[in-house]
């Protein structure tokens, strides 16, 4: 399970579904969370209970709306109990899976803007920052000449 590539194409999907809203993104994190401390393993027991504290949902109308949704337009497998005391079981739905053949890695690299730099090839704000200061430092002190490209 690859933790970012999961969340990042979890993020490019949240851009095209115009469905989601704030209630389902929490929740569908929320489950992610609980996911992750059962180190990924499917399906895992949620309590209702504590899924809408962490997700900070107040109604359990919504929560269940929300839920059923989520496993509606195929975000999570919801497989919900009768029995108050045995909880509802969640399998979350690997996006980190390439599901298309034809995709590029491309789009899980982190590309910078460079097309708003000025004369010294600095972005316009840091120049700004800069001409504050006078000694090359941004206004917590730390400077803006790091090479990025090297390791840390």
């Amino acid at each position: 399970m690859n933790y970012i590539r999961h969340l990042n194409r979890f993020f490019q999907k949240l851009e095209q579904d115009q469905r989601m809203k704030a209630y389902h993104i929490s929740l569908y994190l929320s489950c992610f969370q609980i996911w992750n401390m059962n180190r990924f393993k499917n399906p895992f027991s949620v309590n209702r209970f504590e899924m809408m504290k962490l997700s900070r949902i107040g109604s359990v109308n919504t929560y269940a709306r929300c839920i059923k949704e989520l496993n509606q337009w195929g975000y999570i497998e919801y497989f919900p109990s009768a029995n108050l005391h045995s909880g509802s079981h969640i399998s979350c739905i690997r996006f980190d899976i390439a599901t298309d053949t034809g995709s590029d890695t491309a789009s899980d690299t982190l590309l910078i803007n460079i097309t708003n730099k000025n004369k010294e090839g600095y972005p316009d704000n840091l120049k700004k920052e800069r001409g504050k200061n006078g000694n090359g430092k941004n206004r917590l002190n730390a400077s803006l000449d790091k090479d990025y490209s090297e390791p840390l």
